[in-house]
């Protein structure tokens, strides 16, 4: 130890109780400054999810079917007997949500996310509309992704494609409390009948319309 060290404690050491809070301080910040950088970055995972479910948007939108099976969970490949029966699986469910005219983009935001034995899981809500025969319908559908490194890359799987009951099946290491909602799909009249009736006052019935 050097000589200019042990000679500060010495001088020190005739002064406990001034030395007392310093000493405590500094062993706190050595404590607690690892502990700090240590945190994760959530708001950095979550962009990396969003950026990987994006880019399954995309390959599902262009019908990449062999990109859009190489973003899915293995386990769920598995399930469906490999990557070929994965693809004819999603296909034969595709021509519902494909809209008769150009839609804005989806929207998507991550709802929960959890960390748990390694990994990182979450539930991304997508939202766009779709039009057929001249009606527009809101299509609300959820992505449950998982990343085994730290959140860097995502496999992502669209529950719009299967139910939220047999994800145990195809997923088993899916973190139990995890909320996984039920996607569905409404008609723009019911959507503003749904919120007109939440808005209204429980007790107090709609003006009624005039004719």
């Amino acid at each position: 130890m050097p000589a200019r060290f042990l000679y500060y404690f010495g001088i020190q050491s005739q002064y406990p109780m001034k030395t007392k809070v310093p000493l405590t301080v500094i062993l706190t910040l050595f404590v607690s400054i690892p502990a700090v950088f240590s945190q994760p970055d959530t708001v950095k995972i979550k962009q990396r999810a969003l950026f990987f479910a994006d880019s399954l948007i995309k390959t599902d939108a262009y019908k990449s079917w062999s990109a859009y099976a190489d973003l899915a969970p293995l386990s769920v490949l598995k399930h469906y007997g490999g990557k070929d029966g994965f693809i004819e699986h999603i296909q034969k469910s595709y021509a519902r949500t494909v809209s008769s005219i150009e839609e804005p983009p989806a929207e998507v935001s991550v709802m929960t996310l959890k960390s748990k034995d390694d990994q990182w899981q979450c539930v991304i809500r997508e939202s766009r509309f779709i039009h057929r025969e001249d009606k527009k319908f809101h299509l609300v559908t959820y992505l449950l992704a998982q990343s085994k490194d730290e959140g860097e890359t995502w496999r992502l799987f669209d529950l719009n494609y299967n139910k939220v009951a047999n994800v145990i099946f195809m997923m088993p290491d899916i973190i139990d409390d995890l909320p996984i909602p039920e996607p569905y799909t409404i008609s723009e009249e019911e959507e503003l009948a749904k919120q007109h009736a939440a808005a209204t006052p429980v007790g107090k019935k709609a003006a009624p319309k005039k004719k």
